[in-house]
């Protein structure tokens, strides 16, 4: 019995303590305000840390030019059909544009420029050149009027539309080789300054027929053009057909050539070239 009375003093002791603050010696116990403060500054520390979602920048998108709904080459075409079916001035200058139909203004201003179109027969439209920043372009075509003759089209990008700008004769009616030597020699001629004009020299049917590569292709000779001698020409009158048998030196190279050619629309024209095989030679 009285063992048992110092262990219930203990209890009785410690059960009083437990309404007392608990600290622990050396260490300050923070008070309620001292706790609302530091949990103020951890909730900023967060916020200021804490990255901000951003909202998307509105980036600006290139517009791209409007699309013509035809080419240069289709409005030159179409220019070219209305000169042939004798369409008036007021219809045919709608393919100009504002600048140079003002310039032109009536039947008579075009008429400077081509004399007359009356007849007007084959056309060939060539392929256009765009430039750079896609508003301009250049094309060149041979007209038949009846005798060929080589005109350079400008044109520009206009409300959306190609507008011929201009209109240029390269070659003006006349200078059209007369006799087929000459003409054979102007076509070989073109294969080195212009090999885009070299179709002007053939008879429609060749033109309209022409291997992969084009009338250069119809060569088959290789390298810069050095020269070219006419070593035969025969001449029939009915019907009207020529024979022209030309040396050619291309790229250290000898290229014998028959030219073939007839007349049509009152020029000659080349409608064949033979290889004459086993006879091309290399220059010593």
């Amino acid at each position: 019995m009285k063992k048992l009375i110092p262990v219930f003093l203990l209890f009785s002791l410690l059960g009083g303590c437990a309404n007392l603050p608990f600290q622990i010696p050396g260490v300050a116990v923070p008070t309620l305000a001292q706790v609302a403060t530091l949990a103020s500054d951890v909730v900023e520390v967060v916020a200021t840390n804490t990255p901000v979602p951003q909202e998307p920048t509105a980036t600006e998108v290139p517009s791209l030019p409007v699309q013509p709904k035809i080419q240069p080459e289709q409005t030159v075409t179409l220019f070219l059909d209305g000169l042939k079916s004798g369409a008036s001035y007021n219809l045919t200058s709608n393919l100009f544009s504002a600048d140079y139909a003002s310039q032109i203004k009536d039947d008579a201003g075009l008429a400077g420029i081509f004399g007359t179109t009356e007849d007007l027969g084959e056309f060939k439209v060539g392929y256009p050149t765009i430039s750079s920043d896609s508003m301009s372009s250049t094309l060149e075509s041979t007209l038949y009027i009846p005798e060929p003759i080589n005109v350079q089209f400008s044109l520009v990008l206009e409300n959306g539309e190609w507008k011929i700008n201009d209109i240029i004769v390269l070659s003006p009616i006349g200078e059209y080789p007369s006799n087929p030597e000459e003409v054979v020699l102007a076509f070989l001629a073109a294969y080195q300054e212009a090999p885009d004009r070299m179709s002007h020299f053939l008879v429609s049917s060749r033109r309209a027929q022409q291997p992969p590569g084009g009338a250069t292709s119809m060569l088959q000779i290789n390298g810069d053009l050095g020269g070219m001698v006419v070593q035969s020409a025969a001449v029939s009158p009915e019907p009207p057909t020529a024979s022209i048998e030309v040396t050619i030196l291309a790229g250290g190279k000898e290229y014998q050539r028959r030219f073939l050619l007839t007349i049509e629309n009152s020029v000659w024209g080349i409608d064949a070239i033979e290889d004459l095989s086993g006879q091309d030679t290399v220059e010593e």
